[in-house]
């Protein structure tokens, strides 16, 4: 990635001369209006690019996102880095302890990742216009506005079309699954790290003694799974919804249950950095986060809108699922908790 040099920095930071068109503190709470996003548009255009660290999708998804946000905003690059969602936020918590700004927006699936950096004042204020068009209990995830949902997931059940799969979790636990299941690794990827709480907290850690019995195999970001069943290698396992009905709409072997006794709803949230080298741009692209043109890019891919006047691909609303969602300071605590263990028990 190119960082910005000091001059092309200390530019950014000169207001003016830049052409920023950023709101107060008091504004930025109020919520952007069509002529708000027009200024950010023009003075964005002169930032050029706007760079994008995310976990929220695999890399097709996020290439889509790239695209629309392209085609509705000519003139402004988008350079993004995709990875799972403890490497980028310890990329970015070293960063930030050199005094090094080259993200502009953070997408996590760990939502305790904002909750972590909020303390440490390193997010700016904003609320996107539109923001009321997503479901009333995911809209203000945080009382102060410094970051607000940015992509709806499940963690369900995938497996191979060749077998019949099992209706709960409790049914990966079959000894007729061994040397079949597959799963990611809560160190790396915010969705297994979510997995991984609400099965300990709902069944206890001899869950997963038990599912060690089966041999599965380990990999780093949910998306692996998909690889795995798609590949034959192994034929069930806990992934996600959006990139396997992906991969099944390609027609891979390949589908999702959602387990009777729950799945587990991720509300992946996004943010832009205070000291955004392209803060123009920065709020621009968070603000396209809410509008029809990413809602139905999204659709292209599987992944759930973020609107509720937008159907889902699969045609299946939040509201006819059963889920079960991590409290934010549950998870802050509680994935470290599991890691150690998972580690322990697993080996890797």
């Amino acid at each position: 990635m190119t960082r910005p040099s000091r001059t092309a920095f200390l530019a950014l930071a000169g207001g003016a001369a830049a052409g920023l068109a950023l709101p107060s503190v008091a504004d930025a709470r109020k919520g952007l209006t069509d002529a708000d996003v027009s200024k950010l548009y023009e003075a964005a255009k002169k930032e050029g690019t706007v760079t994008w660290w995310t976990a929220h999708y695999a890399q097709s998804a996020a290439d889509k996102v790239r695209d629309a946000f392209k085609a509705k905003y000519p003139g402004i690059e988008v350079q993004f880095i995709r990875q799972t969602a403890q490497v980028i936020f310890q990329r970015l918590n070293q960063d930030l302890k050199s005094g090094v700004h080259e993200c502009d927006v953070f997408a996590s699936t760990d939502e305790s990742h904002y909750t972590t950096l909020k303390k440490q004042n390193v997010f700016a204020e904003f609320v996107p216009a539109d923001i009321d068009k997503v479901p009333a209990s995911l809209r203000h995830l945080d009382p102060d506005e410094t970051y607000q949902i940015g992509a709806l997931g499940f963690v369900l059940i995938n497996y191979s079309t060749k077998v019949k799969p099992a209706r709960d979790w409790q049914g990966l636990l079959d000894p007729k699954w061994k040397d079949q299941v597959t799963l990611g690794h809560p160190a790396f990827s915010g969705y297994v790290g979510n997995w991984v709480v609400a099965m300990n907290d709902k069944y206890g850690w001899d869950y997963f003694k038990k599912l060690a019995a089966n041999n599965p195999k380990i990999g780093r970001s949910i998306n692996d799974t998909v690889t795995d069943i798609v590949g034959g290698e192994r034929q069930i396992g806990a992934g996600p919804d959006n990139y396997s009905l992906e991969k099944k709409a390609a027609g891979n072997p390949i589908d999702v249950a959602y387990p009777s006794d729950g799945s587990i709803l991720i509300t992946s949230p996004v943010a832009v950095l205070k000291a955004a080298p392209h803060p123009n741009a920065a709020r621009l692209f968070m603000n396209f986060y809410y509008s029809k043109e990413y809602s139905q890019a999204l659709l292209k891919v599987y992944n759930y809108p973020l609107r509720t006047d937008i159907a889902p691909a699969n045609g299946i609303k939040l509201d006819k699922i059963k889920w079960y969602r991590n409290k934010v300071d549950r998870l802050a605590t509680g994935i470290p908790e599991v890691v150690a263990k998972w580690r322990e028990l697993f080996n890797v």
